[in-house]
């Protein structure tokens, strides 16, 4: 019986030892550049609400 087991988990390792599941160079590709478009994104709201407390702190205290 301990040769079947044995048997069974070697002709079903798979190749990701870590635990990750495989993903494939397209949606990696989707990934980074969804990614890079939500930074992009979130420094743009930043920038548009830093602007806006400053124009509101300027016309306060003027």
């Amino acid at each position: 019986m301990r040769g079947l087991a044995l048997n069974f988990t070697s002709t079903h390792q798979t190749e990701n030892l870590r635990g990750f599941s495989e993903v494939g160079e397209n949606k990696q590709l989707l990934i980074a550049i969804v990614r890079h478009w939500l930074f992009i994104f979130s420094l743009l709201v930043c920038r548009t609400i830093s602007s806006f407390l400053v124009v509101q702190f300027l016309l306060y205290c003027f």
